[in-house]
């Protein structure tokens, strides 16, 4: 796969039905004390799979150039994930799998038992804030809802905080606590079950007053049409939010279109980046250089 330098190898050690959409799975092991979390509430990590049928994922191999990795002829499944709690001192990792028919992860999580193991990448997070922000708009679907939960978990007293949650059905919402004032908005939308409503709720959302903070966590299609309102309509600059896509509808036939025009479309942000643009500002650049190309 060659993008870490390093993996983790996690035994499961829990594996709870956490609402009818989530499954929540802790991860132990004595390989985890060397694990070092980003600090982000929102990083997000790599889960190597088990392939179909097993209970264990392989082990990298040392490649020539000394490093761990899985031989690019024969690669395991690879999803990316939040790390929605992490203790260094049991060491003990959980992360929540949303289930949905089709995806890899869904199915293993679906019948992962006790002492399954998986091995997993590094972790990165982009949850950043500016200091005189003093309230935050968070806005997520199911698959934002561990870092949105953490970030909460994680927000000091004095924040204000708005979150807008988009779930499958009543029963998917999520308790939360917070040592800031935090108000919640929940919709059933969504999630690949119909069209989202986060860009219909930020367009009607009145801004309070003082500096603030957008964080946005859901699907690829609906984070460009969100980036680009706070971007073109709002005119606010990319310190002052953060709006990443997660997953993609019809992702299969997207990669199919996006295979051919991906170096390409991938220099274009590395040139802007190495032009001096901040990697907000180069991300831009990329999203308009996707859509030029009707993806």
């Amino acid at each position: 796969m060659g993008y870490y330098d390093d993996y983790y190898r996690a035994e499961v050690r829990a594996v709870e039905a956490l609402t009818p959409t989530m499954i929540r799975i802790v991860f132990g092991g004595e390989d985890l004390r060397r694990f070092v979390s980003s600090g982000d509430p929102d990083e997000r990590l790599v889960v190597v799979l088990p392939r179909p049928g097993e209970r264990h994922t392989p082990d990298p191999v040392r490649q020539a150039d000394g490093t761990l990795d899985y031989p690019a002829d024969d690669e395991p499944e690879i999803r990316s994930y939040t790390v929605r709690r992490f203790d260094p001192e049991a060491p003990e990792m959980v992360i929540d799998f949303v289930r949905h028919v089709g995806g890899a992860a869904a199915a293993w999580a679906i019948q992962a038992r006790v002492g399954d193991v998986v091995y997993l990448s590094p972790a990165k997070g982009w949850y950043s804030p500016p200091a005189d922000a003093t309230w935050q708009l968070l806005l997520a679907d199911l698959t934002g809802l561990p870092a949105l939960g953490r970030i909460l978990d994680e927000l000091p007293a004095g924040m204000r905080a708005i979150t807008v949650a988009e779930v499958a059905t009543d029963a998917d919402r999520q308790r939360f606590t917070s040592a800031a004032e935090v108000s919640s908005q929940w919709l059933v939308a969504g999630n690949g079950h119909g069209p989202s409503r986060l860009l219909e709720e930020l367009k009607r959302f009145e801004f309070p007053t003082g500096p603030g903070y957008i964080w946005f966590a859901g699907e690829a299609s609906e984070s460009r049409a969100v980036r680009k309102y706070v971007r073109r309509e709002l005119g606010w600059t990319t310190d002052r939010f953060t709006i990443i896509g997660y997953w993609r509808m019809d992702q299969e036939r997207w990669m199919a279109r996006y295979e051919p025009i991906g170096e390409t479309l991938e220099k274009v942000y590395t040139d802007a980046v190495a032009s001096g643009l901040s990697e907000g500002d180069a991300l831009d650049v990329y999203e308009d250089a996707l859509e030029k190309a009707g993806l």
